[in-house]
């Protein structure tokens, strides 16, 4: 088994001028890498009824700004070590992926054991303590694993498949470090892709590309209220807390605060309840040299409350979703009246001492149910807006981040304010807010030391990316109504040969799909795998 932390891999990144390829793929984490793994998979298929050989080489260009290949933002270096998925393993894989990752543990659980014993931080001994035995019979299912290692599996397995493929000579890969910046056609049929490394500006040429580049930027507005320069010593912000990666910025953090007059008021502000915000408290929580000099958490988001607590039973007693039954046999309904039912069974469930995990498959199973009964213009508003938002009822994360969050509660750590962040206050001793049930501003008037954006992603029409921004301009890509994501057809063309995968995905309804959220990794696997008998 390789070593996760080598930089060496089996497929060195080049960087040759205007090379013509096959296919090009922007951006390399799971999108992609599901993608090519699918598309290799159908490609061996293929050639196994003929006889074997292939008709040309196939030539694919991997594009990706970090560098680092295969595991994107979530599953590699720049989430960090201590990051755990949000959901069990049952859950975030589909089974026969499930299957093979497994498999992968099992078959090489030394190497993976003696990397887990190597993370640095008191959760994650903790974490380590709690299910060493669990892992040792092999009982994967229920365990939150850390994130690093499914995207070590992920690049082991891409890159094996990657040697095959080039020893059996029908299908090269070369791999592209810089940072995309537009993609526009030539020649009324190919796409040029232009891109910037450290040393200059640079393309290629492909007569397909496929657009992977994760979620858009996050909002970030809040920037505008902090002075950008080194001169300013006032707040640490964050705007983006994996950018260049949550070690360096915990570091930071840490450095910060170590230079504070006054440790009573080392307070740290996240903007936003996500997975995310989650995350970055745990991992804060995890080194105990950053624990030891915050004073306090503020988080302030418009409902001010973490995802629900995933139990190892959820199983509920004859639950009912009763307000979504009497929905759906009614003659006629709509999208937002699902969604008013889905509140309704979610605070009558909790009332009844049944837990949002318990109950979230048999909600889900009839929410399903009621959006196929809607008309199309109907289906269309739950893909492009309450979709997203039933989610945000149903959102769950595991008992390890959460246990960390009782804790800071208890010990009077924490703090939530429901609320829309504005900006800080003059002279930076507080911050404004807009209180979400009297939406009037207010002012929390203690000082902050820290501030970290976890707020949601930008509306594409507004995007801070440059490659978007050129997309839409150019009109090779065009929002769709969630303006969370790119018009798409069926085939996951967003223009003649351009294709489209992951998080962008979200807010398309067509003949085939309807999809109103395409960030888990068990929804990419299954979309890209459909994307892949696309291409071939």
């Amino acid at each position: 088994m390789k070593n996760l932390n080598s930089k060496n891999t089996t497929i060195q990144p080049v960087t040759l001028d205007k090379q013509s390829y096959d296919l090009a793929i922007v951006g390399s984490g799971i999108s992609c890498t599901y993608t090519l793994i699918h598309y290799i998979s159908l490609l061996q298929e293929k050639l196994s009824k003929t006889s074997g050989l292939p008709n040309k080489l196939i030539k694919v260009a991997i594009l990706d700004k970090s560098g680092e290949f295969w595991t994107g933002v979530p599953y590699g270096s720049r989430t960090g070590k201590q990051s755990l998925i949000i959901t069990a393993l049952k859950e975030f894989l589909p089974p026969d992926e499930k299957g093979r990752f497994v498999t992968w543990l099992t078959d090489n659980y030394d190497s993976v054991l003696q990397s887990l014993k190597t993370r640095p931080g008191v959760l994650n001994q903790h974490w380590l303590k709690s299910y060493e035995d669990i892992m040792i019979k092999g009982n994967w299912d229920e365990l939150f694993i850390p994130r690093y290692v499914f995207g070590w599996y992920l690049k082991e397995r891409v890159e094996k498949l990657l040697t095959e493929a080039k020893n059996k000579e029908y299908l090269q890969c070369d791999l592209f470090s810089g940072e995309a910046l537009n993609v526009q056609k030539i020649d009324g049929k190919k796409y040029q892709v232009d891109f910037a490394t450290s040393a200059q500006n640079n393309s290629l040429i492909a007569e397909k590309v496929v657009l992977a580049i994760g979620s858009p930027p996050n909002k970030a507005s809040f920037l505008s209220n902090f002075e950008k320069s080194e001169a300013d010593k006032d707040i640490c912000a964050i705007a983006d807390m994996y950018e260049p990666s949550q070690n360096s910025n915990i570091d930071r953090i840490v450095e910060f605060l170590k230079q504070s007059n006054t440790p009573q008021d080392n307070k740290v502000l996240i903007i936003g309840s996500n997975a995310s915000a989650l995350e970055t408290l745990y991992s804060l929580n995890n080194i105990p040299e950053a624990k030891n000099l915050i004073s306090k958490f503020i988080v302030v988001s418009p409902n001010a409350k973490f995802p629900h607590r995933i139990y190892d039973d959820p199983t509920p007693n004859n639950y009912v979703a009763q307000n979504l039954v009497t929905l759906t046999q009614s003659e006629k309904f709509t999208a937002e009246q699902i969604f008013e039912a889905v509140k309704q069974d979610v605070n009558a469930a909790l009332a009844q001492g049944e837990t949002v995990d318990g109950t979230y498959k048999v909600i889900s199973k009839e929410v399903i149910t009621a959006l196929n009964l809607l008309d199309f213009a109907e289906q269309k508003m739950f893909v492009i807006k309450y979709g997203i938002e039933i989610g945000k009822y149903q959102r769950r994360a595991g008992q390890d981040y959460l246990n960390i969050v009782d804790k800071l509660v208890s010990e009077g750590k924490l703090e939530f304010i429901k609320g829309k962040f504005i900006g800080t206050t003059e002279g930076k001793s507080g911050f404004e807010f807009m209180d979400s049930s009297s939406q009037e501003k207010q002012t929390f008037g203690e000082p902050i030391k820290v501030v970290i954006n976890c707020a949601g992603f930008q509306d594409l029409t507004k995007s801070s990316s440059t490659l978007i921004r050129n997309l839409v301009d150019q009109g090779i890509c065009t929002p769709n109504d969630s303006k969370g994501g790119f018009t798409m057809s069926g085939d996951f063309e967003v223009n003649e040969n351009l294709y489209l995968m992951g998080p962008l995905v979200a807010g398309n309804i067509n003949d085939k799909l309807k999809v109103w959220h395409a960030e888990s990794c068990g929804r990419i696997f299954n979309l890209s795998q459909k994307l892949a008998e696309a291409l071939v």
